[in-house]
């Protein structure tokens, strides 16, 4: 896949020859060096051009043609993000430094929500001035807010497996728990995770497989969106742009109503729950915890025809006969897995939304879609991610 030369992410900044109209001065003192923005020295509206010509290309490049008119919807570009995560090393916290994994401390982030990077800093000053530490081999901290900043999830992790974890960590979370939210109310729970590695997955997957093994405060942060109220667990994935999550439910859910749908990846059930409000019933489908426990508590609200399975979407779908009257995917940056796709196909489905946040697997999967009988009938880019070259789309896809 080719991206548009002005926000590809592999190439790099080596002179600036000559100044173009749309060039602003970034507002981060770390941006260049922050791996997180490469995009804050082009204007707002520019920024939103290029990422429509970006998706637009690669579209192309794969031969998509179906490819109705873009609609670009967008909210505020700085202090959107309800979620950061931050590497700690020392008495620092940081992120990674551009094409690098080299530690970068820093002293601001205006994509962050305000309240979780000023929290961020007040976490490294209580443990530079000796109220508090992190807990050994510590990490990462995460935070997560919701988009009022009423109430804030933390999570901290440790660099070693729960077997070899240090007596003393449960202790040091709770003490700097209770220490950070002297200051911050806002902080309501807290939890440590380690490594839980299962040698019969890839160290990539290992990696990524922890045990919270101690805890502080609430296990869960309640997000409002749309009119629903949503019990997200710490470590649950959700929408990162606290501006734009209800335009998102709306464009995905919008008037659709029906008799079946089927929610595929569906975390801890944004999508879900709206349309449990339009159909007869809903079958959602999620892999992963905590987020499966979150969507069966939400569903469960909403009477007992709304199904969860707890499988893999690929699982899941290789044995269905039943057509929905509408088929919701929001599948991770790698996209939908062929066979997936291919069982999507046999289902017939007249209505597919299919909502991406990586452009190159959107364009190999609705080429795919394309081939197998559907047409792109709208496509909707929501901005989630200012400043930086990450988009996320919407688009419905009809039975030709």
């Amino acid at each position: 896949m080719r991206h548009a030369s002005h926000i590809a992410p592999e190439q790099k900044l080596i002179a600036i020859a000559e100044t173009m109209l749309q060039r602003v001065a970034p507002r981060c003192k770390h941006f260049e060096q922050c791996g997180g923005c490469q995009l804050q020295d082009l204007s707002y509206p520019h920024q939103l051009t290029a990422k429509k010509a970006m998706l637009l290309d690669v579209l192309h490049a794969a031969n998509v043609s179906s490819v109705p008119e873009v609609e670009v919807s967008s909210a505020s570009p700085w202090e959107y993000r309800n979620r950061i995560r931050l590497r700690i090393q020392a008495n620092e916290v940081g992120y990674s430094r551009r094409s690098s994994n080299e530690f970068l401390a820093i002293e601001e982030c205006p994509i962050a929500s305000p309240l979780l990077i000023r929290m961020a800093l007040a976490l490294r000053d209580v443990v530079r001035e000796g109220k508090a530490s992190f807990p050994e081999r510590a990490a990462a901290v995460e935070l997560f807010t919701d988009a009022e900043e009423q109430f804030v999830q933390m999570s901290m992790h440790v660099d070693v497996t729960v077997a070899d974890i240090s007596r003393d960590a449960p202790a040091q979370l709770r003490k700097l728990s209770d220490a950070l939210s002297a200051e911050f109310p806002q902080l309501i729970g807290a939890g440590l995770s380690a490594a839980a590695p299962d040698t019969s997955q890839s160290k990539r997957v290992q990696a990524t497989q922890r045990v919270e093994i101690a805890r502080w405060g609430k296990p869960q942060l309640q997000y409002g969106v749309a009119g629903h109220e949503y019990h997200v667990t710490r470590g649950a994935f959700f929408q990162v742009n606290r501006f734009l999550t209800a335009e998102m439910v709306h464009r995905v859910v919008g008037h659709r109503s029906g008799r079946l749908a089927y929610d595929l990846f569906a975390g801890a059930g944004l999508f879900s729950v709206a349309l449990a409000e339009r159909f007869e019933q809903v079958i959602a489908v999620e892999i992963g915890e905590p987020a499966v426990s979150d969507l069966k508590a939400h569903l469960a609200l909403l009477g007992p025809q709304h199904q969860v399975v707890h499988a893999t979407t690929q699982d899941f779908l290789q044995h269905l006969s039943q057509r929905p009257d509408l088929v919701v995917a929001d599948p991770p940056r790698a996209g939908i897995a062929l066979a997936a796709l291919r069982a999507l196909a046999r289902l017939g489905s007249p209505e597919l939304v299919y909502v991406s946040c990586d452009a190159g697997t959107f364009a190999r999967d609705a080429k795919t879609l394309e081939d197998s009988g559907y047409t792109m009938a709208s496509l909707d880019l929501l901005d989630l991610f200012p400043q930086t070259f990450h988009t996320e789309t919407i688009a419905m896809f009809q039975r030709a």
